[in-house]
């Protein structure tokens, strides 16, 4: 079963196709994120160490053209797509995706953007968000285009080290790489709401909903 999984990326990695491919799912995932993009994107990154393709450059700026295209057209749908904010229902991960946005929001809109790149569900509801609030585009376009420079950085750097570490190995070069992704992402959301807790606890702000 890992030698057909292997076969059926390596076809699909090895040809030109893979660049509309993953610029259409990072473009979807702008607005439907129920396969976070980062996952494929740290893939091609594995891929691209261990094998040597895809072009790497090429696939950093298909990345990132595609995802500032997807989350600028979710901001100026923003008051249309509010009824997905509405679904999200207590207790779920999305409603806690909510939560982190209204609570960053409040705290500085610009690091919040870039980091909300970072969690699927955050990303989403901080464009819709954003977008009805008419938050002023030209400050968003720039610190959203920052946040997807980051985050496309990231999700190829950390496959590609994996890919080239464990070149003779793609099956535990992709698990490795994606265990590796995920803990960074994880561990930069918390370093983020531990930064912002110690700063509005000096500013002796309390921490609300």
């Amino acid at each position: 079963m890992v030698e057909t999984l292997l076969s059926w990326i390596e076809a699909i990695m090895l040809t030109e196709w893979i660049y509309p491919l993953l610029g259409t799912l990072i473009f979807l995932d702008c607005f439907i994120p129920v396969l976070p993009s980062e996952v494929p994107l740290n893939l091609v990154g594995t891929w691209a160490g261990s094998q040597g393709q895809p072009h790497l450059p090429t696939m950093f700026w298909v990345a990132v053209a595609a995802a500032v295209t997807g989350d600028n057209l979710c901001f100026a749908l923003g008051g249309r797509l509010m009824p997905l904010i509405n679904r999200a229902q207590k207790g779920s991960k999305a409603y806690d995706a909510l939560q982190w946005v209204k609570r960053n929001m409040r705290r500085g809109a610009g690091a919040a953007i870039i980091i909300a790149r970072f969690i699927p569900s955050a990303r989403l509801f901080m464009t819709i968000l954003l977008g009805s609030m008419r938050y002023p585009w030209p400050l968003f376009f720039l610190f959203d285009t920052f946040g997807v420079l980051l985050w496309v950085f990231q999700a190829l750097a950390v496959g590609y080290v994996g890919g080239v570490l464990f070149a003779g190995n793609p099956a535990i070069a992709m698990v490795v790489s994606l265990i590796a992704a995920v803990a960074l992402g994880f561990g930069i959301q918390k370093a983020q709401n531990s930064l912002a807790n110690w700063w509005d606890a000096r500013r002796g702000v309390a921490e609300t909903p």
